[in-house]
């Protein structure tokens, strides 16, 4: 069997990171967000977005450091083999719990919309399919695939944009920032935060160990980043300028409510499609990226050679996992409500703070730079 290509180039990197920032957000925040702020919807992306780059500077100080090495090996260079573990323990958990619960979220949208008869479980088995069998190609399949599938991304997401913006109606956003300030305002910056930006941290299984040139992967992490927050913050922007907060709090899936008013006389009509498919390419490489970060981080726990074995017997858990613990929507939200976002948030910023903290004592005691150039940088 030949030998497997490990390595991934930036612009397949930057791809799926705006996937992965996307995913259910890109259906689900807007609704999420205006039944908390109303108006105000569109503000807090724009807010968290902005705060998340501190964050993300914390992933790319880990990357600077250890550019041969993923979150696992991170975790041991700097905390040492026993806490390295527990850290890695941790983490592990992120996408244990998570991969169920946003494949139960994208069944939920399949069986209202597409197969309304088909059971839970059926639905469930076949995604997690695909899933396994993208895992086990390994990473260079699944960044080849996302570089391939980005027109399919990207021309959809501008006719959904561009056929929405004569429509947009300024004054469903006064009174302006009329809840920037209070309680709600607050835990509207915290949802956006725990499901958006600190999920970000799923890159750090890949980044910057499979990318060939570390400088470029960098940048792809910080475009990706950006591009993906942009896309949420517009498609918040258009659902509440567009169909108004009201319809946008009450609306469960309002980015696709947005794609169904649109028509051009009678040859253009039934966009919504184009919703679908940017939301289905989104989730599933988050979903991808979950899993291969488990199996990954599992491999490292039990200091195994290879992680393919893995696939299938965490496949069958998350099976379990999944039409067990998300098979309603009552459910998910009250995963999403009181465990999401204190997990997403422990993973995706008290962990990297953590790891960064111990790191910049340690590399001051041996008085090694804080945030050392990449190595083609040096070289010049």
């Amino acid at each position: 069997m030949p030998t497997q290509n490990k390595t991934i180039n930036s612009l397949s990197f930057t791809f799926i990171v705006i996937y992965a920032t996307c995913s259910t957000a890109l259906l689900g925040i807007p609704s999420s967000l205006s039944a908390l702020v109303n108006q105000d919807a569109w503000l807090f992306p724009v807010i968290g977005s902005t705060l998340g780059i501190g964050v993300v500077f914390l992933y790319t100080v880990l990357g600077r450091w250890a550019p041969k090495a993923n979150i696992f090996e991170m975790n041991d260079m700097i905390l040492g083999r026993p806490l390295g573990q527990v850290a890695t323990f941790v983490y592990v958990l992120f996408p244990l719990f998570h991969f169920p619960a946003i494949n139960s979220y994208g069944i939920s949208f399949i069986t209202h919309f597409l197969l309304p008869s088909t059971p839970f479980f059926v639905i469930f088995l076949l995604c997690l399919t695909i899933i396994l069998f993208g895992v086990f190609s390994g990473i260079e399949a699944i960044a080849r695939t996302a570089t391939l599938i980005s027109l399919f991304f990207i021309v959809p997401l501008v006719i959904l944009i561009g056929l929405n913006l004569p429509d947009i109606d300024l004054k469903q956003m006064q009174p302006f920032a009329h809840t920037a300030l209070t309680r709600d305002g607050w835990e509207a910056l915290a949802f956006f935060m725990g499901n958006v930006v600190c999920n970000v941290v799923i890159q750090l299984s890949i980044f910057p160990k499979y990318l060939g040139n570390k400088k470029t992967g960098e940048r792809g992490l910080w475009v990706g980043y950006s591009i993906g927050c942009f896309i949420l913050i517009v498609i918040t922007f258009l659902c509440i300028t567009v169909l108004s907060p009201e319809v946008t709090a009450r609306d469960f899936y309002p980015a696709l409510s947005l794609a169904q008013r649109i028509e051009l006389g009678t040859f253009l009509e039934r966009i919504e499609a184009t919703i679908t498919i940017l939301w289905f390419i989104s989730i599933y490489f988050n979903l991808l990226l979950y899993l291969f970060a488990l199996v990954e981080g599992f491999k490292h726990f039990w200091r195994l050679k290879e992680s393919k074995p893995l696939i299938l017997p965490f496949g069958l858990i998350l099976l379990f996992v999944g039409v067990t613990l998300f098979a309603n929507v009552v459910q998910e939200r009250e995963f999403y409500r009181y465990v999401s976002i204190p997990q997403s948030i422990l993973t995706g910023f008290v962990l990297p703070f953590l790891l960064v903290s111990v790191g910049v004592i340690k590399r001051k005691a041996k008085n090694q730079q804080l945030y050392p150039k990449h190595s083609t940088e040096q070289n010049q």
